[in-house]
């Protein structure tokens, strides 16, 4: 695969954006004495700067990687993962979850599935949450392997060591503001930068029309152009798509995200969080065209090298390859600047609330429950480093494992969104559930979305079952067993519920949790 030599200015503009990354986030740190102002950034953050950081923290370099890949696999139907995934569930969640979130007083969501069910719910959920994000970690890695190996010729390992190195940096001293700010830019950055692809491949095939011809004129691309794609389409068909996005991994995702949420919580009040998810959405309208057009673009210009997409077929050369026809010197620096912004966005999003998750959910929930505010904030610091180089350990095996980044992060997804909705639902919107209900439907989905998503090695199932079918099938299994297993108790007391579901605005007791 052919290479490029960064010019003179395509080396000035990125070194300029990581020091400008840098000196934000260490200016930034500047004031950061509590566990409170790391965790939360001490809940001072304007909706405005959160919803930035929002939409870089679902937006990155796995996805600028991933769904340019995928959308030359499967076409417009990726799109989908923003409309259907996204817009509508952050909505939702703007006014129907994140101001009961925020009045609960908590720092992880697993937190507050404690406080409304019991410890076990919030510790399994912890655990999972943390596996979780370090596969999403090593999804980040591996993506920015793709693209610096593609464009700059580098190995694996030196794009994952240098990459680590960079958001190590600030992330470690900074905490949940750092990152918000440098997230703000970083947004800025990529908009711009994806635009820029989009606008000079477009030039390249000759406008829409063009690429529309270009997309057709291929027999393993008939379904390209269809946002829902027949019902026996191999990998989303329209029930799945509707279904297993739309109803359950989208919600869940912006519902129960720890990455995504920990940001509102540090907002200065529920209606700054409220505000920030309605400015991501409104965002969020552009990025759709923005990621998945740069696939379509690759079909045209790239199919007599890459082919049709097969078992060994790499998606993650797609926009590596693409930079490296389309783009002069100068604006390929701007380019390369901006999926540095979504790789150390996303990373430092990620390591930090998995780093939240471990000293709260963890450390001092069962370690060490008196534990100083001093003490959180060292360990915090800590743990940040350790989970990069788990992040580091688990990539390769990403890198072989999956067809695309974006693949690889939804199959990590689809374990646990379909129970967490579930618990969330019942637990913010009923005053039935209980623990007992919350350990049935949580072990129950969680189950069914592992033997599911290993049906092909468990049952010999041709081509295994898409993640979309394991979303469904485990939130409905999850459902029925919170439902079905509350009723094997009495419901909790009034007092105990307040300001934990809807309609109960009263500030929550200090309880972490009934016993089954």
């Amino acid at each position: 695969m052919e290479t490029l030599r960064l010019g003179t200015l395509d080396i000035s503009l990125i070194v300029i954006y990581l020091i400008v990354i840098g000196g934000l986030g260490l200016w930034f740190s500047r004031g950061i004495k509590t566990g409170k102002d790391f965790f939360l950034a001490g809940k001072s953050l304007p909706w405005w700067a959160a919803g930035l950081s929002l939409v870089v923290s679902d937006i990155g370099a796995k996805d600028m990687i991933g769904l340019a890949g995928d959308g030359y696999r499967f076409g417009v139907v990726m799109m989908n993962f923003d409309f259907l995934g996204c817009i509508l569930p952050v909505i939702v969640a703007a006014f129907l979850f994140m101001p009961y979130l925020w009045l609960a007083n908590v720092y992880t969501v697993p937190e507050y599935l404690g406080k409304r069910y019991n410890q076990t719910v919030r510790t399994f959920f912890a655990i999972l949450w943390v596996l979780f994000m370090v596969g999403t970690l090593a999804t980040i890695f591996v993506s920015a392997a793709s693209m610096f190996e593609g464009i700059l010729g580098w190995s694996f390992w030196l794009s994952v060591g240098v990459t680590a190195v960079l958001v190590g940096m600030y992330t470690t001293v900074g905490g949940l503001k750092a990152v918000v700010v440098t997230d703000a830019l970083s947004c800025v950055i990529l908009i711009i930068g994806a635009g820029i692809i989009c606008i000079t491949g477009l030039s390249e095939v000759g406008g829409i029309s063009a690429l529309k011809e270009q997309i057709q004129s291929h027999d393993w691309t008939k379904h390209h152009l269809e946002l829902l794609p027949p019902a026996d389409h191999p990998a989303y068909p329209w029930p799945a798509v509707l279904l297993g996005l739309g109803f359950v991994l989208g919600p869940a995702y912006w519902i129960g995200n720890q990455a995504i949420v920990q940001r509102t919580l540090g907002t200065r009040s529920a209606a700054e969080a409220r505000a920030s998810y309605i400015f991501c959405a409104a965002i969020k309208l552009v990025f759709p065209l923005l990621l998945v057009i740069p696939g379509l673009i690759g079909i045209a210009l790239l199919s007599k090298e890459l082919g049709a997409p097969g078992d060994d077929w790499n998606g993650n050369q797609v926009l590596p390859m693409l930079l490296v026809k389309l783009l002069p010197p100068g604006v390929l620096g701007v380019v390369i600047g901006a999926f540095l912004a979504g790789v150390l966005s996303n990373l430092d999003s990620y390591v930090n609330s998995a780093s939240t998750m471990l000293v709260h959910d963890f450390y001092k929930a069962w370690v060490r429950p008196d534990a100083s505010d001093r003490q959180c904030l060292v360990l915090g610091r800590w743990l940040i480093p350790v989970l990069l180089l788990a992040g580091v350990g688990v990539s390769y095996p990403v890198q072989q494992g999956f067809g695309s980044v974006f693949e690889a992060f939804q199959t990590f997804l689809s374990f646990i969104q379909g129970p967490l909705l579930a618990l969330l639902l019942f637990g913010m919107l009923t005053r039935r559930a209980n623990a007992t209900g919350g350990l049935i439907g949580m072990t129950g989905g969680v189950t069914t979305a592992a033997l599911m998503t290993f049906s092909e090695a468990l049952f010999g199932l041709e081509g295994g079952i898409s993640f979309l079918w394991v979303a469904w099938w485990s939130f409905v299994v999850s459902m029925a067993g919170v439902g079905l297993g509350s009723l094997l108790k009495p419901p909790y007391p009034e007092d105990r519920l307040k300001g934990l579901i809807v309609g109960s605005v009263s500030p929550p007791p200090d309880t972490e949790g009934g016993q089954a």
